[in-house]
């Protein structure tokens, strides 16, 4: 469970910026299982969800993927000669099985410069290990074989992942529990329509369990379908690097059931079914609307993480999708009783009126809103929490977010287009009459 996220020097985000998941209010919960993030295009709100992707990027590859010497492939702010001649850091605060952990890194272009990994049992620290450069000093509370992962570690790799990879139980547990996030972008939207059986795989599982119906779930967004099926047919269109990397994501901590029917079935089309009276009919992706594959593909998402109890991030969850939709998404884990696992979902979106209230029921709570913001004289960008205006509850965010109340909102400059489209049909007239 993510308690927070820091970054410093990555892409517009120059300054060290954190996104807490800690209860300002109500300590309901140990994290939130929602944090929203809103600011105007290009102030820095996918570089948030970049930052995180690349983090998990190095835990995941460097020891595995990563080739000796390869360069790490981060990205420094550039809007400085400083900046990329920094280095750039990443840390996250989790808890695991109750305990809370504290990892991170810091990497120049080429070599790991520092990475730290400490745990807080009793809520006394304890040092794991520290690393600066090559050298790597241990605490008395790691235990195990240790000189393994020394051995195999390289510059351009984090000692974690080489932990991990030789077999060291306590790191291995620490790495384990930083796999399971799936981040969704535009090409992860692109990508499921296509590898439909996931899908259908996902929603077969799912009903066995008896958690959730795929007929449920798409007649709830009012969409004219009744239902997923894989074809029997595979899908000419789907690559095998599409199919080999949704298979590796949705098959991460779940059971060896799913995971079977998932690897058989990942090459196979999805049909979109559709009733007109006593008929049937069954449509393949092509033929839908893209507001249907985005709510298939954040559904089929949502219950992997549901399901699992792990993170989703997903960028511009308001893409092709209605705001009641996105609220209905957003409450699945919002909800006790729907989410027992405490997954979490992090998001970024224009859609202000998931600040209000919909159908009567508030969809964010005040600690869950965050801003980006980009100062226009140095490029970089200022992530910021609500909280820090010290928000009424029941007051009208949406309208103050509008109207500019918490910044992070596009500076338009009055007449500025009308100016432009005028001066255009002017000139065009001056031109024909000529």
């Amino acid at each position: 469970m993510l308690l927070s996220f820091r970054v410093a020097n990555h892409g517009s985000l120059r300054d060290p910026q954190e996104l807490n998941l800690v209860p300002a209010y109500a300590a309901d919960r140990p994290a939130l299982p929602v944090a929203a993030i809103y600011g105007a295009n290009a102030s820095g709100k996918s570089t948030v969800m970049n930052a995180y992707q690349f983090f998990m990027d190095a835990v995941r590859d460097s020891q595995a993927r990563w080739l000796p010497g390869e360069p790490v492939k981060r990205r420094p702010f550039l809007l400085d000669h400083d900046g990329r001649r920094e280095p750039s850091s990443y840390a996250v605060d989790l808890l695991i099985d109750g305990v809370r952990h504290v990892y991170g890194f810091s990497t120049g272009d080429r070599v790991i410069e520092e990475e730290w990994l400490y745990s807080y049992p009793k809520s006394r620290k304890r040092v794991l290990f520290e690393r600066k450069g090559s050298a790597v000093t241990f605490g008395a509370s790691l235990t195990g074989e240790r000189a393994a992962a020394e051995r195999i570690m390289r510059a351009n790799s984090l000692y974690l992942s080489a932990g991990a990879q030789s077999g060291h139980a306590v790191l291995g547990a620490v790495w384990e529990a930083l796999q399971f996030v799936a981040v969704v972008d535009d090409g992860t939207r692109q990508a499921l329509p296509t590898a439909g059986s996931i899908t259908a795989a996902v929603f077969e599982f799912f009903e066995g369990l008896g958690i959730a119906r795929a007929e449920e779930l798409l007649a709830a967004a009012d969409l004219g379908v009744h239902g997923v099926r894989p074809s029997q047919d595979d899908d000419p269109g789907l690559g095998s690097s599409v199919r080999d990397a949704w298979k590796k994501e949705t098959t991460k901590g779940i059971s060896d059931e799913i995971a079977a029917i998932i690897s058989r079935s990942a090459s196979k089309s999805l049909r979109f079914v559709h009733r007109v009276g006593d008929e049937e009919f069954l449509l393949t992706a092509e033929d839908e609307s893209a507001g249907t594959k985005t709510w298939l593909t954040l559904v089929t998402w949502g219950l992997l993480a549901i399901g699992r109890g792990t993170q989703l991030w997903i960028d511009e969850i308001d893409v092709s999708l209605h705001p009641l939709l996105t609220a209905k998404l957003v409450k699945l884990f919002q909800s006790t009783e729907l989410n027992p696992l405490g997954a979490q979902l992090v998001f970024t979106t224009h859609d202000a009126s998931l600040l209000g209230t919909m159908l009567g029921e508030e969809v964010l709570r005040r600690d869950q809103i965050w801003f980006v913001e980009k100062d226009a004289a140095t490029g970089a960008s200022e992530l910021y929490p609500l909280s820090d205006f010290k928000p009424r509850k029941g007051e009208n965010f949406e309208r103050r977010y509008l109207a500019g109340s918490y910044g992070a909102v596009p500076l338009l400059p009055d007449g500025a287009f009308e100016d432009m489209v005028k001066q255009y049909w002017g000139a065009r007239g001056k031109a024909v009459s000529a």
